[in-house]
């Protein structure tokens, strides 16, 4: 009957509540939505480039033996301090010899990279940037997007001590941010194998504000940890995460 269909119908004012309870909702669910999923993606590009260094490490070392036995020290003479000639030629020769042949590249930017010129990455804290196009950096740009940046440390005595590989997981999209989406790898020379730098710390150690902590009141390289914390999580970013 049709008084039964008016009776049963919604009223405008009924409709427009609904709408506006469900916007409500929205508005407070959707940011955690986004969050989530920025997390997930965050952690899947992690485990896809540790999966990828990790690959063509095994190939580099099926090709030029062990990293005992890769030439690290006699590919060029290095000097301490600031980057120079001597620092830059052996970072060269490094990446071209045990990296860059076992990655697929879309290309090989090296040193002083001017693509890297107007691209800023903070460090966690927000307060610290770090220039790819500096000399200090050899940068190298992946098929998979991802871009990674080698550095490396020398003892006093000239003797490498840490080969990082700086791995922005999205390239130069942002946010461009150590432990958002800049993570740090390393070789060392005293375990030769790959790892997050951080690991084998303790979970206070790196989540703490000391140098190099996953915690955005870190002084100095901050966010550098993150990484190893993520893997430590058990390859979760858990709650108290600095995101």
């Amino acid at each position: 009957m049709p008084g039964q269909a008016a009776r049963l119908a919604f009223t405008l004012a009924e409709v427009l509540v609904t709408l506006g309870i469900i916007g409500i909702i929205a508005a407070l669910t959707m940011p955690a939505v986004i969050t989530n999923y920025q997390k997930n993606q965050t952690i899947a590009r992690l485990k896809k480039s540790y999966s990828v260094i990790s690959q063509a490490l095994v190939s580099s070392q099926a090709e030029n033996g062990s990293i005992e036995e890769w030439d690290l020290s006699n590919i060029g003479q290095m000097d301490t301090g600031a980057p120079n000639e001597s620092y830059k030629n052996v970072l060269s020769g490094v990446v071209n010899k045990y990296f860059v042949p076992y990655f697929e590249l879309v290309e090989n930017c090296g040193l002083s990279c001017n693509s890297q010129k107007d691209i800023k990455r903070l460090e966690l804290n927000r307060t610290r940037e770090h220039s790819w196009d500096a000399k200090e950096f050899y940068v190298v740009y992946l098929k998979d997007g991802s871009i990674i940046a080698f550095s490396m440390d020398v003892s006093g005595a000239g003797v490498y001590q840490y080969i990082y590989m700086h791995v922005d997981i999205n390239g130069n999209a942002k946010p461009n941010v150590y432990g958002r989406d800049i993570f740090t790898f390393m070789l060392t020379s005293a375990t030769k194998n790959l790892n997050m730098a951080g690991n084998g710390y303790s979970r206070t150690v790196l989540t703490s504000n000391a140098r190099r902590g996953c915690n955005k009141n870190s002084q100095y390289d901050a966010g550098f940890y993150c990484g190893a914390l993520i893997q430590y999580d058990g390859w979760q970013i858990k709650y108290d995460y600095p995101w």
